[in-house]
């Protein structure tokens, strides 16, 4: 039975200008229903579904969960229709990413050895799996989290493969190695349609305005909200919303996104997804 989200009138979850997207991982599959009203009612315009590891046989997992295996969907039977309630009204989300990689995972490089072995046609594993992914999740977009790989033909013929298959777009998720992402935004143009850059950890410091230059397109930068022992690490929302004013102003940032609501859950009484939500969509409206 499906869910319907009540807001009540006047409630101000839903953003009337502005992008923002959140970044998640285990309470998104883990926390049932809950977890996606939260998101519903939180003014957040993106959900960021982090993230899937490719492992050697083309077997996809969700964080430790295997979702995809053999071209078919095999992991939790709810999920997909829960997923699907994100953008079922009323709602703020208006869009679903799949993020493939993280610090540590060899996934791209699993990923360039399949394409390697397999090619990118409709009958590999590769692209049977991604398939079914798109099918499970309603993704509108894979998000190419590489942190370690950095390889510019095996991203670019991936990213093709995922168009073919109904992705419609494909993002990128930098904190360094910008030669690296510049091929493959030179590579594949229109189709990189945005940009969420890294601002904090080993991305620290990033200049939102500099990455733009570079890439030739507008950034959606990134902070990490509170987390830590005793959430006394990260950005609080107010910090947030100075920060991303401040790269309206100076960049022209059109949006901006969280990291992670992992930790926003842990830390709620630190700021909810709602305030998070508020900070971006407000600094980034005008």
């Amino acid at each position: 039975m499906t869910t319907v989200l009540a807001i009540a009138p006047g409630a101000d979850a839903l953003p009337a200008a502005g992008r923002s997207a959140i970044f998640g991982g285990g309470p998104f599959y883990e926390d049932g229903q809950a977890a996606m009203d939260i998101v519903r009612a939180s003014g957040f315009t993106t959900v960021m579904l982090w993230s899937i590891h490719v492992h050697t046989n083309g077997d996809l997992y969700y964080n430790d969960h295997l979702v995809v295996s053999g071209g078919r969907y095999v992991g939790d039977a709810g999920w997909p229709a829960r997923l699907r309630t994100l953008k079922q009204a009323p709602t703020s989300v208006n869009r679903i990413e799949v993020s493939v990689g993280a610090w540590g995972t060899p996934d791209w490089e699993a990923i360039d050895d399949l394409i390697t072995r397999d090619g990118t046609g409709s009958g590999t594993i590769l692209y049977r799996n991604f398939a079914a992914l798109r099918t499970a999740t309603g993704a509108d977009a894979i998000n190419s989290d590489d942190e370690s790989h950095y390889d510019v033909d095996s991203t670019v013929a991936f990213a093709r493969m995922a168009n073919a298959m109904g992705y419609g777009h494909f993002t990128l998720a930098p904190y360094t190695a910008v030669s690296y992402w510049q091929g493959v935004t030179n590579n594949l143009g229109s189709l990189v349609d945005r940009v969420y850059l890294q601002a904090y950890a080993g991305g620290s410091g990033n200049n939102p305005a500099s990455w733009a230059q570079s890439l030739g397109r507008p950034i959606d930068p990134g902070l990490w909200s509170r987390h830590g022992s005793g959430c006394a690490e990260g950005s609080s929302p107010t910090q947030v919303g100075n920060q991303m004013r401040s790269w309206h102003g100076s960049s022209g940032i059109p949006g901006g996104f969280m990291w992670l609501y992992d930790d926003i859950k842990r830390c709620s009484s630190s700021g909810t997804a709602a305030d998070y939500a508020r900070a971006i969509n407000t600094a980034t409206s005008s």
